[in-house]
This record gives structure tokens, sequence and C-alpha cells, in this order.
């Protein structure tokens, strides 16, 4: 009875190290690497062919990876992020690309082998070529005082442009002067002026196109001229006038044509420029060697300084402010509240004998600034 259980206690004793052994193969291969693992590629990072601007197409170039992809992919990168629908080898940046970063990202794969990615940045995208214009923009009008100035667009090379304006002025930008037309002042008498037509639209860099330089500007027309006495009417309408340099200018306001005093409403005499506001209650107006007479609106530009004798306009001929002048054989000036000519319009006056010299405060409520053989005023205040 004792050879069966010693059999039994044998059995067991072979079959413990054969369970020991099964244990210890499956920790081997749970902490080794499978057999087919997938290998991994040597790459290199992608170049790019093409300008980086809006509008330019760009060419992804794959380069020479170890082993050869059998599947290549492309991804175009806008600041980082994936750009939708950007996908192919090939890549045109959109106005909306304009001023951020491009980037390309490059993907390979092959049976065997982890899929790799290498990405390229390739600097920000500039915006895309200026607008050219293929026909000038053409300045149209009376290149005189008073008169509009208009400016055509021209004809560009890319469609779907808005545009804006800027007027010159002997060269240099007119301030606040944005529409296609331009009504030129005093200030643009002897000057030349020209129109800039600037273009933009989304994704291109501003073009830019200017017009043919006027010659210079005239002065305003004319309103009426001569001697004799003229009625207040169709030829010589009530308003604002000045005349040209004269070395002894004479004019009336009249309230008839009998040639009696009393029919005077106002008189000057004096060289120089003359200023005369006429009346709609004036019948007549009377002239003598005063030449041409212009609409005040025309006078200017600002004088730097103030002729020897003369009558001009505050604020438009001359800047209020404080003046110094000197003399050699008396000096009469006068401040005035219109052109009227009448004697409750002089605001103040004076009159220096002899050689001297005096100071004049200009208020900006004065119309007119009179000056009689007083020599070159000059602002000082």
């Amino acid at each position: 009875m004792a050879r069966p259980e010693r059999a039994r206690a044998q059995r067991r004793r072979f079959l413990l190290p054969l369970a020991a052994l099964a244990v210890a193969a499956a920790s081997v291969l749970a902490t080794s690497a499978p057999a087919n693992a997938a290998a991994t590629f040597t790459t290199q990072a992608p170049r790019a062919t093409g300008a980086i601007k809006v509008g330019s197409k760009v060419t992804a170039v794959f380069p020479t990876w170890k082993p050869t992809p059998t599947a290549k992919g492309y991804r175009w990168l806008r600041d980082g992020k994936s750009i939708s629908g950007a996908t192919k080898s090939v890549y045109t940046p959109a106005a909306a690309d304009r001023g951020h970063r491009l980037s390309l990202m490059i993907i390979g794969a092959k049976n065997g082998y982890t899929q790799a990615t290498r990405t390229k940045d390739l600097g920000v995208v500039a915006p895309a070529d200026a607008p050219k214009a293929t026909v000038a923009p053409a300045l149209h009008g009376s290149a005189r005082v008073g008169g509009t100035l208009s400016t055509t667009n021209g004809t560009w090379n890319v469609t779907g442009l808005s545009v804006r304006y800027q007027w010159l002025r002997n060269g240099s930008i007119v301030s606040g002067k944005t529409k296609n037309t331009y009504v030129l002042t005093s200030s643009d008498r002897g000057t030349t002026i020209a129109a800039r037509v600037i273009v933009s639209k989304a994704g291109y860099a501003d073009g830019s196109a200017r017009t043919a330089v006027t010659g210079k500007i005239a002065g305003v027309a004319a309103a009426f001229s001569g001697n004799g006495t003229f009625a207040v009417g169709s030829k010589i309408k009530p308003g604002t006038y000045y005349s040209g340099s004269t070395n002894g200018c004479y004019w009336a306001r009249l309230s008839g044509a009998s040639g009696s005093f009393d029919e005077i409403r106002a008189n000057d005499l004096g060289s120089g420029q003359r200023i005369i506001s006429i009346s709609p209650g004036d019948k007549y107006v009377e002239f003598s060697d005063c030449g041409s007479w212009y609409p005040i609106s025309g006078a200017g530009p600002r004088l730097s300084k103030i002729p020897a004798s003369g009558v001009y306009k505050v604020g438009q001929q001359i800047a209020p402010g404080t003046w110094r002048t000197s003399f050699t054989d008396g000096c009469y000036w006068e401040t005035r509240a219109s052109g009227y000519g009448g004697f409750e319009d002089v605001i103040a006056n004076d009159y220096i004998d002899g050689r001297g010299s005096t100071t004049v405060t200009i208020s900006s409520s004065v119309y007119a600034f009179e000056t009689s053989y007083c020599g070159t005023w000059t602002k000082v205040g």
C-alpha cells in the first residue's frame, strides 16, 4: 500500500517546477518589445518655393526621408492652426492670411513605420503687390481762385477697389481735402495743384497714382473795371470787392447820379489795394484810376508783411495780432468795422508826423486795416 502514495507525491514535485517556469516566461514576454514593432523614419524639415504673400502660389517641397514614405500628406497652418481645406502641396495665401505667420506641415507614412510629421515656419504673409494704374487719373475744371477742380479715378489693373483722395498744393498735402472735388481759394493763388488717387483692397498693398500738375493758379476773375459812374444792378452787383495795387484810387457810393454832394453815401481815396462794399441801397458807384475789382472771397493768400499803403481784409489777407512799423515821413493807420467806407465804420486811427515807429494791435473782430505811407509792417505778436 505504501508504493502508490509515493508515486503521487513524486508527481506533485514534478508539476510545481513546470508551473513556475510558465509564470517566468510570461513575465519576460510582457517586458520585451514585440517582434513586429513599427520602425521610425529618418526625417528632414520641408521647404517651400514661391513668394510668401497674398495671391502668390507657394509650393511645398517634400525632402528626402529614409525610407521613402509611400504616402505623403500636407497641412498649411496660419499662426499654428490648420487652415480649413489647405491639404495640398500648393497653397495660395488669401487676404485673411495677410500679416499672419504661415507654416507648412508634411506627413509621411509607410507600412511597418510610425507615421511622422515635420513643420516649417515660412514667415509672415506679405500683402499682394499694390494695384497699378493703367490709365492715370486726370483733372478737370477751372484753375483759378473760385473755380472747382475734379479728378477722375483712372483705370487700374485690379477690380473691386475702394478709392480715397488727396490734394497737393505745391507738392504738399492739403489738410482736410479728401473728396474728388476741390474748390480753389485765395490760399491756392500762385501755387500749383494736383490730386492723388489712392486705392485699397483687402490683402493688397495700397496703390496710388497722381494727376498732372496744374499751372500756377490764377486769381479770381475780375468782377468789373473801368472809370466812370455805373448803375448798381446787372454788371455791378452788391457785395464786397478789392482792387489791385494802385497809385491813387477814388471810389464813391452814390444814392443818385445828379452830381450833388448830398448823394455821396461814402467815398475813399488812397494808394495800394482798396476795398469797397457796395450796398443793395446804392444806386450808383463811381470809380477813378482803380483798375479792376475782384470779389473779396478771392483775396489772398495771407500776407507775411503788410505793405506801406492799402486796405487789407483782416483774417483773410492779414492775421490778427500785434504789428509794428518804422517810417520816415509820417504814418496814418486805421481799423475799420466794414468795407462800406462811412465815418461810423472807423474803429480807431492815428497819425504820427515825421520820422518814427508805431505799434498796433489788430483784433480778430476788425474787418479791415488801412495803412498810408507807414513803411512795411511786421507782425511781432
